[in-house]
Parts: C-alpha cells; sequence; structure tokens
C-alpha cells in the first residue's frame, strides 16, 4: 500500500515568483489600504511646517533618546489649527505638506505623502511581516524544489 504524502508543503503545486511579487506587493501597500476610508471620504487641505519639536526622552537614567517631531500648520472650517507629526518625520520649515482629515472628527488626520504613511512605528511590524513573508516564501521554494 502507498503512503500518503500529507505534507502541506505537497499540497503547493506550483509556488514561483509572480506568487512572491503578489504577495510582496500587498504587504507593501497595507499602509495605504489601511486608511482607505479617510483617503475616500477626507477633506484635503495643505499644512505648512512651522518648526521642529525636539523631545529628549528618558525611561530610566541610563537610557536617553532625542525624539524629533515637526509642527504643521494648517487651516480647516476657517481656522488655523496645528498638528504635531509622527515622531522623526523630518521636514524642512516651509514646507508645504498634504493633509487629509477627516469631516468632524479633526483629530483623525494623516500627511499624504510617501514618507508620511510608512514612517512610522506601524512600519516595524510591515518590516517583520516582510521578513517573515521572505522566509517563508524560501523555505517553500527550497522543499518545493527538493534543495531543502
Amino acid at each position: 500500500m502507498k503512503k500518503q504524502d500529507r505534507s502541506p508543503v505537497r499540497k503547493i503545486k506550483k509556488l514561483d515568483y509572480r506568487h512572491f511579487l503578489l504577495v510582496t506587493v500587498l504587504i507593501i501597500v497595507l499602509p495605504v489600504v489601511k486608511e482607505w476610508r479617510l483617503l475616500l471620504t477626507g477633506d484635503r487641505v495643505e499644512g505648512t511646517v512651522t518648526g521642529i519639536q525636539k523631545k529628549l526622552t528618558s525611561n530610566s537614567t541610563l537610557i536617553r533618546s532625542v525624539e524629533f517631531r515637526a509642527i504643521i500648520e494648517y487651516e480647516y472650517g476657517g481656522q488655523k489649527q496645528i498638528m504635531i507629526g509622527p515622531e522623526n518625520l523630518r521636514y524642512k520649515t516651509g514646507r508645504k505638506v498634504p493633509l487629509i482629515l477627516q469631516p468632524g472628527k479633526e483629530e483623525k488626520i494623516i500627511i499624504a505623502t510617501l514618507s508620511g504613511f510608512y514612517i512610522q512605528k506601524r512600519s516595524i511590524a510591515l518590516i517583520i511581516v516582510l521578513i517573515l513573508w521572505i522566509a517563508i516564501y524560501t523555505t517553500l521554494i527550497q522543499t518545493q524544489r527538493g534543495t531543502y
């Protein structure tokens, strides 16, 4: 009687670079897709970087770090508003940046630039998922080819 192979790797008939590219692109566009509702229904305004806020943070006496945040000024509803940008996202003073905010919830605001979407704390999770995907794909390809 023939032994049946129940390995999940054997169930994948053909895994090639197109699968790798498709999943990689999906992982990379995830931060933009996460804000889809705000991108479609939000109000667009233009902000101006008026300065850089420097803050010294420390959790203990030995560990200290410097955090930089852009101070962005914009006008919405006839009033001037101030937004503090994400940490360590440095823009030159005077630079114009596109902003998208949700009507009725003005605290829900994003900087609509590539760096605004990707230079954030949650980007670390994105990098980890991308590295895990590369490791999984490499392992599956090697197993499929019999070189593992």
